[in-house]
């Protein structure tokens, strides 16, 4: 790992600028590295500075298998021990065995893998950073169920203050973490963040924690989390891949999905507060392809099962929620980086197609979902009023587990993170959904919402 202060070379391959830009945001803050453009491969092969030694390569893989293992193999024949992630998008179909087969150590899509590029780029090319300004990109949520407060820390926590894009040290490495620190972030249901490059340290402490508390099989929560997020990393490579796919690929998505729940114990049955508590858990994150995908899987799970719903229709709502967004893989690289509000007209009409999108990556790979699952994510963006997308459904028009899942997504937007604004607890989440749809103003359906709201209270009040 680079501690030294010196600058990390970084190659990015691509005749665009908007590469290139899209580049520098996702690395923005990343201070060690050097980001380098080339923008032919002539140019890249013809480079002989002697004290240029790049440690990673950034590839644009938006022009094709041919194109992209031009690439691939230049740089590798210039830059042979330099590690290589080619950077994808819908554009283009990509052929991801040939290019990983010509040197390609990772391919990653643009938009939708843009979380776990960072994770990829920090655990090819290592890096440390210090100071208040660690983008949160580069830290990781930890689970708080994972420390144990009479054990010495081995990693470093922080905390993120969106407001001002900064992370404040709390503890370093040989502290411990006070019980009312954690009761505190727990009541507050804000996040502890690590350093991703003190992953491996993490996941040893939470680890020993496990084991002085006798657990059977000890992995922490944060650890399970993680492993999720790389499982969906690898199913959106199935979906994304420009090869052919046959029934058996469709039948491991599907099992890849439930083994995800059971990783996270999505469908585990609680009751009470411990059911909310648990849901609660996942609010406070940033809004990113991944955690939207985790997220909206726990509250609809848990949602159906304090609605009394069944255990086939909570799983059902849990892999709907998993796959709710894949269809935004499909969009150009700037809608995803766009607010809705500010598109044109035109954008935010290809924008609206995304549900349905999601539907047809699922049919195009044979994945075998139910019918009511399918039509649940179709229907994730509608609402009552039938303002919503992708087909302005209204109430009648729109099945159980739809609204459910609808409800979820509005519950997330309102509890988690997203650029400067700080997100509402789960309790004025509830609070304002309910309310809103009362009054006739809401997103949400009226019923779903006034019968969680009340199990919620009621939770509270058996407490």
């Amino acid at each position: 790992m680079n501690s030294s202060g010196k600058s990390v070379d970084v190659i990015i391959g691509s005749p665009r600028d908007s590469f290139w830009e899209t580049v520098q945001v996702i690395l923005r803050g990343y201070y060690p590295y050097k980001l380098l453009q080339f923008q032919t491969v002539d140019k890249l092969l013809d480079y002989n500075e002697s004290e240029f030694t790049p440690v990673l390569a950034l590839i644009d893989g938006q022009d094709g298998s041919a194109a992209t293992n031009e690439w691939v193999q230049s740089t590798k024949m210039n830059f042979p021990n330099c590690k290589l992630i080619v950077l994808h998008s819908a554009a283009t179909s990509l052929d991801f065995g040939a290019v990983k087969k010509n040197g390609a150590d990772e391919i990653m899509h643009i938009s939708f893998d843009r979380e776990f590029i960072s994770d990829m780029v920090l655990q090819l090319a290592p890096i440390d950073m210090e100071g208040d300004h660690i983008p949160i990109t580069a830290l990781m949520p930890v689970d708080l169920r994972d420390i144990e407060v009479s054990l010495d820390i081995n990693f470093d926590i922080y905390i993120h203050l969106p407001a001002n894009h900064r992370s404040l040290l709390m503890y370093k490495a040989g502290a411990q973490v006070g019980l009312r620190q954690i009761e505190k972030f727990q009541n507050s249901h804000r996040q502890m963040y690590i350093k991703k490059t003190q992953m491996k340290a993490f996941f040893e402490y939470a680890r020993t924690v496990m084991s002085l508390r006798n657990i059977p099989f000890p992995v922490s929560m944060t650890e399970k989390f993680h492993r999720s997020k790389k499982a969906i990393y690898e199913i959106m490579a199935v979906f994304l891949n420009g090869s052919n796919t046959d029934f058996q690929e469709g039948k491991k998505i599907y099992e890849s999905c439930k083994n995800i729940l059971g990783d996270l114990e999505l469908t585990k049955e609680l009751q009470g507060p411990a059911l909310f508590d648990e849901a609660f858990r996942y609010t406070g994150n940033a809004r990113t392809p991944y955690h939207d995908c985790i997220c909206l899987s726990a509250y609809a799970s848990f949602f159906a099962q304090a609605l009394g719903w069944k255990s086939d229709v909570c799983e059902g709502a849990a892999i709907a929620g998993l796959l709710h967004n894949i269809g935004t893989s499909t969009l150009p690289i700037s809608l995803t980086e766009k607010n809705s509000e500010k598109m044109t007209a035109e954008e935010r009409a290809e924008y609206y197609q995304y549900p349905e999108r999601s539907i047809n990556l699922v049919k195009a790979k044979k994945v075998p979902l139910a019918p009511e699952i399918a039509r649940a994510i179709s229907e994730h963006r509608e609402n009552p009023k039938g303002t919503g997308f992708p087909n302005k459904l209204t109430s009648t028009d729109i099945s159980d587990l739809g609204r459910l899942l609808a409800f979820a997504y509005c519950f997330h937007e309102l509890t988690s993170l997203k650029d400067e604004r700080q997100a509402l607890t789960p309790e004025m989440a509830l609070e304002q959904l309910e309310n809103d749809a009362v009054s006739g103003q809401g997103k949400v359906d009226l019923i779903i919402a006034t019968s969680l709201s009340k199990k919620w209270k009621s939770s509270k009040i058996a407490a």
